[in-house]
């Protein structure tokens, strides 16, 4: 017969009128069947055999494995599996971390943890995940559309599907693919159970150990075996520690040592080969072509902030999930489910640090006689300046230890409710979702500054990580050299001393959703099943972040909810002004204390960093902690009236204007129809459909007027000054529609052995909200010495078309047995409209009232080609003699590469490559499965890659490559109903280093080690 393609379900879930009404006359008009047929024992959904994408509940690795294998050879696209062992028993305890070991997946992590994946080269915002059909809710603030899968607690999970390839009843907004993550229902239960997980987890560098541990209970005994209950609670607490060592990000100022050499080349400027050539360019003109971009083809580059960072996390999650389901009658069950997730993170953050962000900071007399350059013109070895010309030049204030303690609550919940109604024929699944998140953050900075002359800053000539040398007389260490500013300020001011910024936060996400699927089987030769449905979701992102703190256009003035002080020694002391009316607008930025009061400040204020400080590797030069200020006694010192989020969305008696606010409305609907057939003897079988998509979004952000006005009104040449006139709210709107054709076709070329597959789809994912945003920042010239120029703006783009991509697959499966699968594929994505940022658009009507500007935004260009290979295999070693039976092994490896990206580095102006994408990524996992014994040891390891194309000063962001070897070893007794455990992850203690190519280190961490130990107990 070949092949059974089971539909895989990625909804599920609850409340909502539409679906609720829709149950409910199902339920009526099969009330007489019921009443006929079921008797009051009637039995419950009792087996996985049940379940649609066929899955057993098994376990052990090697059933596990079984499982996964049987999912992916019946899929009607392509799609790799991994199944849970057993309840609250998957394979890890991040899902990201487990992700990782499919072929084609690519793990994004932070503080040692997987955050987010690429998957076949496609960057984490343009796939989807979600759960039980339901979006997960990007909550970082910055508009992610990519999850974060440290939310989900891995013991609520019964499986992931990531689906590479698509289908028309597939919810779109993935080019990359889609993960689908699935929980338990209650009738699916062979009989009640209750499950217990208690672990303790240990962190090498903070020397912690905290718990973690796992409650489920289900049955579905209820009313006769109708009713059914699951309830699934985690709780994880756990200390996490990054240590960095950090340039922040690359400048170029200038030709420092003056050799006139072209240290990179830009097309533009090929006939020009001196500094002094790039005279003759205009100052103006599109980007890459300016006077100024050619004079940076001689500029070195050099690190803009060097710098030591610990970052101390204490992370506290709670996940929990129930369900309740009900048959109410043979043909239909209705259910309800609730999700919560929290998470309560508390960080500290110390930095060490010297600051470069200007030419004036550095030594260059004598042509910079003082510095050491690279062969690739980068700045390995220099002294800062001697003396101090102003506060923020020179030596001012250029030397600073701080602590950051950040605070965030992040909480989601998903309300969902659903049906499912099935005939012999035809089956019809309901599902209405309410989700929301609020991520609510606090971060107060204190930072200790001195004015010191000639630091010593060398950069390691292999790795670019930075080490400092100080001038005798100053140790940054004791808190008497800060006592006193040791360089006068050649001006005559004295030095800020003391900074302090407090900065509140507020994001709020949701999506509503509501869906129905039907299948009908029609009984007819070829075609197998009909399925059509339709979706309608809204959802919104809204953030505050710090506001305007400008006049509107009306004259009200709206205070920021920020506030910054920089404190200087005075003669007597004196608080920061804040807003008092709207009279007295004014938000101070700057006050004194008494030489007596800053004394009070050291003595009582400061600490050392916990040690030892980037404990893997070589050391040199290195401190094993330092001076930091803290918080005690903190409002002793500083008033802290405003140091809250009452200001966040209301200040002054007026709204703030956010960050972003997006709200999306999308329609859609779909026609599959599946079929199976025989050509020359071999089964084939497959699906084809179209998916139909209308989305709707208002982008809403804030609209900055400024001037550029004659100083002397008189002398119409002579120099100008910019003045913010105003700052409002506005509001656009933009509208587009798709149409998503898929087809996929499986030949057993050997029936139920050997299985090719072809798959073509269009596949598109939305832009990112902050994209979208418009934030609109407009210079108005006044002065009339430009008449032949247009005003210029900064801004987001409301009208961006999302991504869209055409992509291709084909693959090659042999399964010889229940154990064994070698598969090979080879994938196209044909990526037709790219998003490309922060890029120069002329003559763009922003306002729609047909005044034209010139425009930095985000726009739509020409995509990508993306293409690789993938291949896989795994086996168990059945056919060895005991005990060595026992062993497996899984192995993956895909190579990905892109074409025609259109990305420039704004640094070198070369090339750069497709975002998210390493060449070169595989796993390599071996197992034990047999009697008591269970143990697995995987590496995992990934090529280079771009994580951002710019960074704040427009830098692009390499990760370097890195490899993670993780292990587990089970216990298993009483039928495996006992297990006791042990888990250490990144083994072999990976760092990271992220840079802005070669040596040009932005970023060097060593998360640590992490360890745990455990029992699971089952009833």
């Amino acid at each position: 017969m070949g092949l059974v393609h089971r539909k895989f379900v990625r909804g599920a879930a609850t409340s909502g009128g539409v679906v609720s009404g829709i149950a409910v006359a199902i339920a009526l008009l099969s009330a007489p069947a019921m009443a006929q047929d079921a008797p009051a024992d009637a039995p419950s959904v009792s087996s996985d055999d049940d379940m649609v994408g066929g899955d057993v509940i098994v376990t052990g690795t090697r059933a596990s494995l079984q499982s996964a294998i049987g999912r992916k050879k019946n899929a009607g696209t392509t799609v790799d599996s991994i199944v849970a062992e057993d309840i609250a028993s998957f394979p890890d305890k991040n899902i990201g971390e487990a992700l990782q070991r499919i072929t084609g997946v690519q793990l994004e992590r932070d503080f040692g943890e997987g955050v987010r994946v690429s998957i076949r080269g496609v960057e984490p915002d343009l796939n989807r995940v979600e759960i039980n059909g339901v979006t997960t809710l990007g909550q970082g603030g910055g508009g992610q559309r990519g999850a974060d899968f440290r939310e989900l607690a891995s013991e609520l999970v019964k499986s992931i599907d990531v689906f590479k390839g698509f289908t028309a009843d597939m919810t779109e907004g993935g080019i990359g693919g889609t993960v689908s993550i699935e929980t338990r229902k209650p009738l699916e239960l062979t009989k009640t159970l209750l499950a217990l997980t208690a672990s303790a987890q240990y962190l090498d560098v903070s020397d912690s150990v905290q718990p973690r541990g796992n409650f489920t209970f289900g049955t579905n005994k209820l009313l006769g075996g109708r009713l059914g209950v699951i309830l699934n609670v985690t709780y994880d607490k756990n200390d996490t520690r990054n240590d960095y060592l950090r340039n922040t990000e690359w400048v170029r100022f200038g030709d420092l040592n003056g050799d006139n050499r072209k240290i990179t080349s830009n097309a533009n400027f090929d006939s020009i080969t001196t500094l002094a050539g790039c005279g003759t360019i205009p100052t103006g003109g599109e980007a890459g072509a300016t006077r100024a971009d050619c004079q940076q083809q001689f500029y070195e580059f050099v690190p803009r902030i060097p710098r030591y960072g610990i970052w101390l996390r204490n992370d506290e999650r709670i996940s929990g999930i129930g369900t309740v389901q009900y048959q109410l009658t043979n043909n239909l069950d209705v259910y309800v489910e609730y999700q919560r997730n929290r998470r309560n993170n508390q960080l500290i953050d110390y930095n060490r640090s010297v600051d470069v962000t200007a030419l004036s900071r550095i030594d260059t007399s004598g042509a910079c006689g003082r510095c050491t350059f690279d062969d690739e013109g980068n700045l390995i070895d220099f002294y800062t300046a001697p003396t101090a010309p102003a506060n923020n030049s020179g030596a001012g204030s250029i030397f600073s230890t701080s602590k950051r303690d950040f605070k965030y609550v992040q909480e989601s919940e998903y309300k969902t409710a659903g049906f499912n109604w099935k005939t012999d024929r035809f089956q019809l699944k309901g599902l209405a979702v309410k989700s929301k998140g609020t991520t609510v953050s606090e971060s107060l900075t204190l930072s200790l500054n001195a004015t010191v002359p000639g630091i010593h800053v060398s950069l390691d000539p292999k790795t670019g990580a930075p080490s400092f040398g100080f001038p005798s007389g100053f140790n940054p260490d004791n808190p008497a050299s800060y006592a006193t500013p040791g360089t006068s300020i050649v001006n005559g001011s004295t030095p800020v001393v003391l900074g302090l910024q407090y900065r509140p936060e507020e994001v709020d996400v949701t999506e509503d959703q509501y869906k129905l699927d039907a299948d009908w089987e029609p009984d007819v030769p070829f075609l197998t099943r009909i399925e059509f449905g339709g979706q309608y979701r809204k959802s919104t992102s809204l953030r505050y972040y710090g506001g305007t703190n400008f006049n509107n256009s009306n004259g009200d003035f709206v205070p920021t909810s920020f506030v910054t002080s920089n404190v200087q020694i005075g003669q007597n002391n004196t608080e920061l002004a804040f807003p008092v009316s709207p009279t007295n607008p004014a938000q101070g930025t700057s006050q004194f204390f008494t030489q007596e009061k800053f004394n009070r400040f050291l003595a009582s204020a400061t600490e050392f960093t916990p040690d030892i400080f980037f404990s893997n590797g070589s050391r040199n030069g290195l401190p094993d902690r330092w001076l930091a200020p803290n918080f005690n006694r903190f409002d002793s010192f500083f008033d802290t009236t405003y140091l809250n989020r009452d200001r966040v969305r209301v200040s002054n008696g007026f709204a703030q204007t956010p960050a972003h606010e997006i709200e999306e409305d999308i329609y859609a609907g779909y026609l599959k129809g599946n079929f199976e057939t025989e050509l020359l003897g071999m089964p084939i079988s497959g699906n084809a459909g179209i998916r139909w998509v209308r989305t709707e979004d208002t982008a809403t952000g804030s609209n900055t007027r400024r001037v550029i006005e004659l100083v002397d009104p008189n002398n119409p040449t002579g120099a100008t000054t910019t003045r913010t006139v105003s700052v409002d709210t506005i509001s656009f709107t933009n509208s587009y529609t798709d149409w998503l054709p898929s087809f996929n076709l499986a030949a057993e070329i050997v029936p139920n052995r050997l299985i090719a597959r072809f798959g073509v789809a269009k596949v598109m994912a939305r832009p990112r909200p902050t994209s979208l945003v418009p934030n609109i920042n407009c210079a108005f010239d006044e002065t009339g010495q430009n008449p032949n120029l247009n005003d210029s703006c900064t801004a987001g783009n409301p009208n961006l078309k999302p991504y869209r991509a055409t992509q291709y697959d084909l693959n090659l499966g042999w399964y010889p047995n229940a154990d064994t699968l070698l598969n090979a594929a080879l994938f196209y994505k044909n990526i037709d409209t790219f998003i490309i940022e922060n890029q120069a658009t002329f003559g763009v009507d922003v306002f729609g009232d047909g005044q034209l500007f010139d425009v930095r935004q985000p726009i739509n260009g020409a995509g990508a080609k993306v293409k690789g290979v993938e291949l896989s295999a795994q086996t168990a070693f059945t056919f060895l003699p005991a005990p060595l039976d026992g062993f497996g092994t899984q192995l993956n490896y895909t190579y990905s590469t892109a074409e025609d990206v259109g990305l420039t580095n704004s640094l070198t102006f070369e090339d750069l490559p497709f975002p998210g994408l390493s060449k070169h990524n595989y796993s390599v996992i071996g197992y034990y499965d047999k009697g008591f014994l269970n143990a697995r040891l995987a590496y995992t390891w990934r090529s280079k890659y771009l994580r951002l194309t710019n960074d704040r000063s427009g830098n692009p962001v390499f990760r370097d490559a890195s490899g993670y070897l993780d292990g587990k070893i089970t216990l298993r007794f009483l039928e495996d109903r006992l297990q006791f455990f042990i888990e250490g992850k990144n083994l072999t203690g990976t760092t990271e280093r992220d840079s802005a190519g070669g040596i040009r280190t932005s970023e060097w961490s060593y998360p640590g080690k992490r360890f745990f130990a455990g029992i699971s107990a089952r009833y």
